[in-house]
Protein backbone atom coordinates (compact mmCIF):
# COMPACT_ATOMS: atom_id res chain seq x y z
CA UNK A 1 0.00 0.00 0.00
CA UNK A 2 2.73 2.19 0.61
CA UNK A 3 3.25 2.83 -3.24
CA UNK A 4 -0.05 3.83 -3.77
CA UNK A 5 0.41 6.55 -1.43
CA UNK A 6 3.29 7.16 -2.99
CA UNK A 7 0.88 7.95 -5.87
CA UNK A 8 -1.30 10.22 -4.40
CA UNK A 9 1.79 12.46 -3.10
CA UNK A 10 2.90 12.22 -6.55
CA UNK A 11 -0.19 13.71 -7.73
CA UNK A 12 -0.43 16.27 -5.15
CA UNK A 13 3.05 17.20 -6.47
CA UNK A 14 1.95 17.59 -10.05
CA UNK A 15 -1.29 19.48 -8.71
CA UNK A 16 1.25 22.14 -7.36
CA UNK A 17 2.43 23.05 -10.90
CA UNK A 18 -1.19 22.85 -12.56
CA UNK A 19 -1.25 19.29 -13.67
CA UNK A 20 -3.72 17.09 -12.85
CA UNK A 21 -2.24 13.09 -13.16
CA UNK A 22 -6.22 11.83 -13.02
CA UNK A 23 -7.00 9.75 -15.83
CA UNK A 24 -10.01 12.02 -18.40
CA UNK A 25 -12.78 9.47 -19.03
CA UNK A 26 -14.90 10.84 -22.20
CA UNK A 27 -18.07 12.28 -21.44
CA UNK A 28 -20.89 11.14 -23.69
CA UNK A 29 -22.72 14.09 -25.32
CA UNK A 30 -26.49 12.93 -24.40
CA UNK A 31 -28.51 15.08 -26.61
CA UNK A 32 -32.34 15.18 -26.12
CA UNK A 33 -34.27 15.26 -29.22
CA UNK A 34 -37.53 17.50 -28.64
CA UNK A 35 -40.38 15.57 -30.19
CA UNK A 36 -41.78 18.98 -32.01
CA UNK A 37 -44.88 16.87 -33.74
CA UNK A 38 -46.73 16.57 -30.58
CA UNK A 39 -46.21 19.43 -28.38
CA UNK A 40 -46.93 22.71 -30.15
CA UNK A 41 -46.29 26.40 -28.40
CA UNK A 42 -48.70 28.71 -27.42
CA UNK A 43 -47.64 30.80 -30.26
CA UNK A 44 -47.83 28.87 -32.69
CA UNK A 45 -51.46 27.84 -31.76
CA UNK A 46 -52.17 31.23 -31.87
CA UNK A 47 -50.95 31.43 -35.22
CA UNK A 48 -53.05 28.26 -36.28
CA UNK A 49 -56.15 29.77 -35.15
CA UNK A 50 -55.91 32.57 -36.91
CA UNK A 51 -54.79 31.24 -40.05
CA UNK A 52 -58.05 28.92 -39.35
CA UNK A 53 -60.03 32.24 -38.61
CA UNK A 54 -58.76 34.21 -41.73
CA UNK A 55 -59.24 30.76 -43.73
CA UNK A 56 -62.69 30.34 -42.31
CA UNK A 57 -63.54 34.46 -43.42
CA UNK A 58 -62.19 34.36 -46.91
CA UNK A 59 -64.57 30.92 -47.01
CA UNK A 60 -67.03 32.81 -46.47
CA UNK A 61 -66.99 35.59 -48.49
CA UNK A 62 -66.70 33.80 -51.44
CA UNK A 63 -69.76 32.11 -50.74
CA UNK A 64 -71.40 35.65 -50.29
CA UNK A 65 -70.01 36.89 -53.11
CA UNK A 66 -71.31 33.87 -55.38
CA UNK A 67 -74.82 34.17 -54.16
CA UNK A 68 -74.86 37.63 -54.68
CA UNK A 69 -73.69 37.48 -58.44
CA UNK A 70 -76.54 34.35 -58.37
CA UNK A 71 -78.74 36.97 -57.38
CA UNK A 72 -77.75 39.28 -59.81
CA UNK A 73 -77.59 37.24 -63.14
CA UNK A 74 -80.95 36.34 -62.05
CA UNK A 75 -82.07 39.71 -62.17
CA UNK A 76 -80.35 40.07 -65.56
CA UNK A 77 -82.25 37.15 -66.57
CA UNK A 78 -85.48 37.84 -65.24
CA UNK A 79 -85.33 41.19 -67.52
CA UNK A 80 -84.29 39.41 -70.42
CA UNK A 81 -87.11 37.85 -70.42
CA UNK A 82 -89.63 40.80 -70.09
CA UNK A 83 -87.51 42.87 -72.45
CA UNK A 84 -88.20 39.54 -74.82
CA UNK A 85 -92.25 39.88 -74.29
CA UNK A 86 -91.92 43.95 -74.66
CA UNK A 87 -90.03 43.22 -77.88
CA UNK A 88 -92.55 40.68 -79.73
CA UNK A 89 -95.38 43.25 -78.75
CA UNK A 90 -93.34 45.88 -80.73
CA UNK A 91 -92.92 43.53 -83.36
CA UNK A 92 -96.68 43.45 -83.04
CA UNK A 93 -97.69 46.50 -83.40
CA UNK A 94 -95.54 47.35 -86.09
CA UNK A 95 -96.64 44.50 -87.86
CA UNK A 96 -100.57 46.22 -87.41
CA UNK A 97 -99.19 49.69 -88.22
CA UNK A 98 -97.64 48.31 -91.61
CA UNK A 99 -101.37 46.96 -92.21
CA UNK A 100 -103.25 49.78 -91.26
CA UNK A 101 -100.61 52.10 -93.41
CA UNK A 102 -101.43 49.73 -96.29
CA UNK A 103 -103.92 51.43 -99.28
CA UNK A 104 -105.76 48.64 -99.91
CA UNK A 105 -106.85 48.68 -96.30
CA UNK A 106 -107.51 52.59 -95.96
CA UNK A 107 -109.66 52.19 -99.03
CA UNK A 108 -111.51 49.04 -97.71
CA UNK A 109 -112.17 50.96 -94.41
CA UNK A 110 -113.08 54.35 -95.85
CA UNK A 111 -116.09 52.40 -98.21
CA UNK A 112 -117.29 50.18 -95.74
CA UNK A 113 -117.11 51.68 -92.50
CA UNK A 114 -117.39 55.81 -93.88
CA UNK A 115 -119.64 55.02 -97.09
CA UNK A 116 -117.46 57.38 -99.12
CA UNK A 117 -117.15 56.66 -102.72
CA UNK A 118 -115.03 57.47 -105.74
CA UNK A 119 -116.58 60.99 -107.21
CA UNK A 120 -117.48 61.24 -110.88
CA UNK A 121 -115.97 62.52 -113.73
CA UNK A 122 -117.90 65.75 -113.46
CA UNK A 123 -116.06 66.42 -109.80
CA UNK A 124 -113.20 66.36 -111.13
CA UNK A 125 -111.10 69.28 -110.57
CA UNK A 126 -108.36 70.13 -113.07
CA UNK A 127 -105.47 72.56 -112.26
CA UNK A 128 -103.81 75.09 -115.23
CA UNK A 129 -100.23 75.97 -114.62
CA UNK A 130 -100.60 78.84 -116.72
CA UNK A 131 -103.72 80.38 -114.87
CA UNK A 132 -102.98 82.79 -112.22
CA UNK A 133 -103.06 81.21 -108.77
CA UNK A 134 -105.82 82.77 -106.43
CA UNK A 135 -105.18 85.11 -103.35
CA UNK A 136 -107.71 83.39 -100.80
CA UNK A 137 -108.21 79.93 -102.30
CA UNK A 138 -110.10 78.92 -99.53
CA UNK A 139 -113.11 82.12 -100.53
CA UNK A 140 -113.07 80.99 -103.87
CA UNK A 141 -113.85 76.89 -103.05
CA UNK A 142 -116.36 78.16 -100.40
CA UNK A 143 -117.83 80.15 -103.30
CA UNK A 144 -118.07 77.44 -105.41
CA UNK A 145 -119.30 74.32 -102.93
CA UNK A 146 -122.37 76.83 -102.31
CA UNK A 147 -122.62 77.52 -106.10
Amino acid sequence: MMAAEQWYEYQDSYKRYGLDMKPKTEKKNITKVKNTSSKLSAKDRFRLLLLTVFMGALCVGLILATAYAASIKFNINSLAKENAVIQGEIENLNVKIESANNIQVIEAKATAELGMVYPASSQFVFIDENKETVKDFALVLKEQAYN
